[in-house]
């Protein structure tokens, strides 16, 4: 079981990104390569290989040790062993000479998560918590303009916020009942609005709440200048989940956990956050894991998180959002072929990091790079960032 703990404190300055990003476009010189005249050399032949001088479309269709030429057709100017690329210049992927030079600066730009926090609005969130009411300090931990972790970081996450409840299930009317605002940047004034204008009144439908909630997200429009951001349902809630056909007693935890499978399906996680301890351990845990997409009762387990008071709860919120911003950034292009990202170079705050390694950096896709484990921890950690990725001319496209 991961709870948050009181000592834990994450910054919340406004970080200064330098990205940088040195590429290839059709202005890189090739004075220094492979010939004395600057020209490529062409080694292509039927002994080197029986594809060459085939018509083609991508350099897919020349098989390994060939590529498509801007002729269209499969050539070589290189073997790995060789030095036919000359000084300044690499054999890289199907007998291609690489310039090593630097290309043009482009755009590198961080991807904006979104965080959508489903805060159960039951009755029982009156009760006293450290001086306070449940309700309250879920308020207090969200939106207080000084140390709410929804006014510190809403110009850098896509917060909405949906309050569920119910007043006796189906018999009481709609079920679930949410008040919602849809996520947005710099959306915590709207949501502080929400919250104020609410009390805790009603039942606990969690599983059904889940289920709505994630239809909502997945009815927004798609942002074409941000593919790829991380989608994260917060679920706080004091007690163990009822259903909207039966709203007593509270037998609602399998449609809970379905519920939560149900998000992740969608490309949705799902963290559970407690605020007290009337809700079951095994029940945090079934939650956690299918929130993750990891099997009920398996070997292993992922976090969830619980808060005995206000400041560990606003310890617990903060951490989960902070664990959620996402450490992937939109390029200004796209290396292709793909496999040219292993000859790319990146840096944060000076130091080299990994190609493909668990605490480097990789490829998304030809145009999403990510930084991963503790490269992505420290980007996370440090209010003043600099980080800078290069690629030898030709691994990247621009328009």
């Amino acid at each position: 079981m991961k709870t948050s703990k009181a000592s834990l404190s994450i910054g919340y300055g406004f970080f200064m990104l330098l990205v940088y990003l040195m590429a290839t476009t059709s202005a890189c010189s090739d004075s220094n390569k492979g010939n004395p005249d600057g020209s490529l050399p062409d080694i292509c032949s039927d002994d080197l290989d029986p594809l060459c001088g085939e018509q083609c479309v991508s350099s897919v269709d020349c098989g390994q040790d060939l590529y498509c030429g801007p002729d269209k057709t499969c050539r070589a100017d290189c073997t790995q062993e060789g030095d036919e690329c000359g000084q300044d210049a690499i054999c890289v992927d199907h007998g291609k000479c690489m310039d090593t030079c630097a290309g043009v600066e482009i755009n590198l730009s961080l991807v904006t998560p979104t965080v959508m926090l489903l805060i159960d609005q039951s009755g029982s969130m009156t009760e006293d918590f450290g001086g306070k009411s449940r309700w309250d300090a879920v308020e207090s931990s969200l939106v207080d303009p000084d140390s709410g972790v929804v006014f510190a970081l809403q110009d850098e996450v896509r917060f909405g916020v949906s309050l569920y409840t119910s007043h006796g299930g189906f018999s009481g009317g709609e079920c679930p009942l949410l008040r919602t605002v849809e996520p947005s940047l710099n959306n915590a004034d709207a949501i502080k609005t929400i919250i104020n204008d609410n009390e805790p009144d009603g039942d606990t439908p969690t599983g059904e709440s889940l289920k709505a909630v994630t239809d909502i997200i997945k009815g927004l429009p798609a942002d074409p200048d941000n593919p790829g951001g991380a989608m994260v349902i917060v679920l706080a809630t004091d007690g163990e989940p009822d259903t909207c056909s039966e709203p007593n007693p509270q037998n609602g935890q399998q449609d809970s956990i379905e519920g939560a499978q149900y998000a992740f399906e969608n490309g949705i996680g799902v963290v559970i956050l407690s605020v007290g301890r009337e809700v079951s351990t095994p029940h945090l845990q079934d939650m956690a894991n299918a929130g993750s997409g990891l099997p009920i009762g398996g070997a292993q387990n992922a976090p969830f998180y619980v808060a005995d008071d206000p400041q560990t709860l606003l310890d617990s919120f903060d951490e989960i959002i902070q664990n959620a911003r996402a450490c992937v950034f939109a390029l200004d292009g796209k290396v292709e072929p793909l496999s040219y990202a292993k000859y790319g170079k990146v840096s944060l705050n000076g130091q080299e990091l990994t190609y493909d390694d668990p605490d480097g950096w990789t490829l998304v896709d030809a145009s999403t790079l990510k930084l991963q484990g503790a490269a992505c921890q420290t980007f996370l950690d440090k209010d003043d960032v600099a980080l800078s990725a290069s690629f030898p001319c030709g691994a990247l496209v621009t328009d």
